[in-house]
């Protein structure tokens, strides 16, 4: 599916929109703009992360996908965002998405990661930190 300018305006305005709620979020495929449906999506590019202590505008996002258009072409990423309900802060951010939970904390823990987003609950994970032996 290819999306025009039009399509891709509503659609980065529904992503605004779901960034207004607390816990709310996405997780996009660049390359079609459809959601992601199943699996466990961790960021995986600090560099690419961003925290807005307000609400983030349509504005904000198409300077972000700008932003970080190159890794956003990467091989099984998507541009995800998500609002944390115990900050208020909403956060962008490049993902991978994973079927296993297993890699997905890996990932997330090696990545500094608060949460990952389990698809199948629809929720957020906190992150579990390895217990010291």
């Amino acid at each position: 599916m290819t999306m025009t300018l039009i399509d891709w305006s509503a659609r980065i305005s529904a992503m605004a929109d779901a960034l207004s709620v607390p816990d709310g979020g996405f997780s996009v495929k660049p390359d079609d703009g459809s959601d992601v449906r199943a699996g466990y999506a961790v960021a995986v590019h600090p560099e690419h992360e961003r925290i807005f202590d307000r609400p983030v505008t349509s504005n904000d996002l198409h300077e972000y996908i700008a932003q970080a258009k190159d890794a956003l072409s990467l091989p099984g990423r998507v541009l995800g965002g998500w609002h944390d309900p115990a900050t208020g802060r909403v956060y962008l951010d490049v993902s991978v998405v994973t079927a296993d939970l297993s890699e997905a904390m890996t990932l997330a823990r090696e990545t500094a990661q608060l949460a990952i987003f389990d698809f199948s609950a629809m929720e957020s994970i906190p992150v579990a930190t390895p217990v010291a032996a």
